[in-house]
């Protein structure tokens, strides 16, 4: 059976639900990278050890804290997903204030996330407006995540301001409350702002190491990922996203890398996937599709390369909606 033509396997009602157990884990799970690997590299810089060896030791550790402004994203995302907290509106606000930790407009983001994955890989999904337009991985590398952010901060912005603005598919919120989440999420990208400002002027070091730096890495690596989960994918469920299923990348991106499983069920948290991912194998659904789904911690790596593009859409919007239950 092609893709286009299969239905999404039911799955339990409680995989739907947050719970505090898994709020709380992924958020020290977020937090631990941003701040364990921060203090690891102050305490590389103040120690006694040669310069070449302090350098060598940095560039993983300044990585690793980068990663913890990935995972703030990720930790974000979750709750723009109404997936963080069973209650919508405080999904959604907890999510917008955490994202303020990365300077993240995570309400425009949401505005064209929705959109992305009600039409994945199809002419109205916003995603395949920006990404295809990089054809390297330099390219890639330097402009996927500026120039989506770009339209994330304006999307935020006009809401905030009560500008006209396409929707498309809308999350569930009235125009209100969506405004209000605007300007939360600047307040919060502000607040943070402010912040960083006064820790760089205090403890210049601290914050090139606590901060800028890893900053400078999260950025490239938020946007090529994007290209990981989706060049030479295509439209329709089980064929449209990728997953990586080694458990060290479940152990890194806390279950965000069974990006096919949040495609095909895209309110569930991201800590609940790698069970979903298990569940979906079983009916053999994967192997019927050929899905996008890659063992190994190095064998995805391959799809950042030129050498896989992420596709112009040439399918009419599908009428199936991935954000109906199955339950």
């Amino acid at each position: 059976m092609k893709p286009l033509e299969m239905k999404r396997p039911a799955l339990p009602r409680e995989l739907y639900r947050p719970t505090v157990f898994g709020f709380v884990t992924y958020f020290i799970h977020t937090f631990a990278w941003f701040f364990v690997f921060g203090y690891v590299s102050i305490l590389i810089v103040e120690s006694s050890l040669p310069t070449v060896v302090k350098v060598l030791l940095l560039i993983p550790s300044v990585v690793c804290s980068g990663h913890g402004f990935h995972m703030i994203g990720w930790f974000s995302h979750d709750g723009m997903h109404l997936s963080l907290i069973r209650n919508k509106y405080w999904s959604v606000i907890v999510g917008v204030i955490t994202a303020g930790v990365a300077l993240f407009p995570s309400l425009g983001y949401a505005i064209t996330h929705w959109n992305h994955h009600r039409y994945t890989n199809q002419v109205s999904d916003p995603d395949a407006k920006i990404y295809p337009q990089y054809k390297t991985f330099w390219r890639r590398f330097f402009l996927g995540r500026v120039k989506a952010n770009r339209g994330y901060f304006r999307n935020t912005v006009l809401v905030a301001l009560n500008k006209p603005i396409d929707k498309g598919y809308r999350m569930p919120f009235s125009d209100g409350w969506t405004r209000v989440f605007a300007i939360l999420t600047l307040v919060s990208v502000a607040i943070w702002l402010a912040i960083y400002a006064v820790f760089a002027y205090m403890y210049p070091l601290y914050f090139v190491l606590c901060v800028f730096l890893p900053y400078l890495t999260a950025i490239p690596a938020t946007g090529l990922r994007i290209y990981l989960e989706h060049n030479n994918t295509g439209p329709g469920i089980f064929v449209d996203s990728r997953s990586y299923t080694s458990p060290w990348w479940t152990a890194i991106m806390f279950g965000n890398n069974f990006h096919l499983e949040h495609h095909l069920y895209p309110t569930i948290p991201a800590y609940h996937l790698p069970k979903v991912h298990r569940i979906v194998a079983e009916t053999g659904v994967y192997e019927e599709c050929n899905a996008h789904v890659v063992a190994g911690f190095w064998a995805p790596l391959k799809f950042l390369s030129g050498k896989y593009q992420y596709s112009n859409p040439e399918l009419t919007d599908l009428e199936a909606d991935p954000f109906a239950p199955t339950y």
